[in-house]
């Protein structure tokens, strides 16, 4: 039977570190967007950005190791199917669905799950497909990875993001670029993903047979792989951090490693510090601040991920064990 009234669904892309989560959670914040239920997938094991999103009362699902529109594209359609039963059984209120995507993720998969699938097609609509831009990185990423042109010209809505470090001539050659690709989204610049959500949600503009024009094979399956030289590790450990040697650290990743680091974030478990602390990287930019103390029965530990190009995963293990008062790693820092 055929619902009169679908539930929409927001899908937000962007590459890595473009700021996704910052714009999640400026949805979560607000009221309207109540009884939703939020998706957020991650190319890594462990999900850092699930413990960034604000808490809320809305539903919130992790799917890790592994992107939504390749290998874990089954999990979506299962976590998807398990909140129509709950609506259904339970009268739960369902009112929207957020989709979070990896930054590694192709839109095209993940679009065609709402189309070719029945039951998916006859409970869900696709409101808009927002991508949000790392205006600083971008260039470097479209000519160096399909996700990131993928991306674009899926959109709907385009927010270039971080407008803050780039000039206006290279706002201008970016914008430009970003038009051949897709003449139809509508643009917005942002600092801090920060844009009307009238903007966002609830704008019905996903349309079908543009999308079509764009890519006439959308609707037939494909199998998506990522290349095999981006590569995801994650670190764990429950022994307190030296603060100082942190620093060391990152000083020596921003400078040496910087440009195979496409994305690096964590919760750091600080020796002598009661809250969090939490990092996150794209290349050589890095920042880091405090978060909500520890609770009281709460586990501390570090979790950090990296992505990025023909890592080395045994010398990010040394690097981070030197954090922990391990003297057999140095660090050659640049004068």
């Amino acid at each position: 039977m055929l619902r009169d009234h679908k539930i929409p669904v927001t899908i937000i892309t962007g590459f890595l570190g473009s700021g996704k989560t910052t714009l999640l959670n400026r949805i979560l914040k607000d009221k309207r967007n109540r009884h939703a239920a939020v998706i957020i997938n991650e190319f890594g094991e462990t999900s850092i950005d699930g413990q960034l999103v604000m808490t809320t009362q809305e539903e919130i699902v992790e799917i890790n190791n592994g992107c939504i529109c390749c290998n874990v594209r089954g999990d979506l359609i299962r976590i998807l199917k398990n909140l129509i039963s709950k609506v259904y059984q339970e009268n739960s209120p369902l009112n929207r669905i957020i989709i979070e995507t990896t930054g590694l993720a192709n839109p095209a998969p993940v679009i065609q799950t709402f189309l070719m699938d029945e039951v998916m097609s006859n409970w869900f609509e696709i409101d808009a497909v927002c991508t949000v831009v790392d205006s600083k990185h971008l260039p470097i990423y479209l000519d160096r990875q399909e996700e990131a042109l993928e991306q674009i010209a899926f959109a709907d809505l385009i927010i270039l993001n971080k407008m803050d470090l780039i000039t206006p001539e290279e706002k201008e050659a970016l914008l430009n670029r970003i038009k051949q690709m897709n003449v139809t989204a509508e643009i917005m610049s942002a600092r801090n993903s920060n844009v009307p959500l009238t903007k966002v949600m609830g704008v019905k503009s996903f349309n079908l047979d543009q999308k079509l024009k764009l890519r006439p094979n959308l609707l037939t399956t494909h199998h998506h792989h990522h290349t095999d030289r981006i590569q995801s590790f994650v670190l764990e450990s429950d022994t307190p951090l030296i603060l100082e040697r942190v620093n060391k650290w990152f000083s020596y990743l921003v400078q040496i490693k910087g440009e195979t680091l496409y994305r690096y974030k964590g919760i750091l478990n600080i020796q002598d510090v009661d809250h969090r602390v939490v990092f996150q990287g794209v290349h050589m930019l890095f920042a880091s601040n405090d978060d909500k103390p520890w609770r009281k029965n709460e586990k501390r530990k570090s979790e950090l991920v990296f992505i990025g190009n023909n890592l080395d995963r045994e010398e990010l293990e040394k690097g981070f064990n030197y954090c922990m008062g391990d003297n057999a790693f140095t660090l050659e820092l640049r004068a």
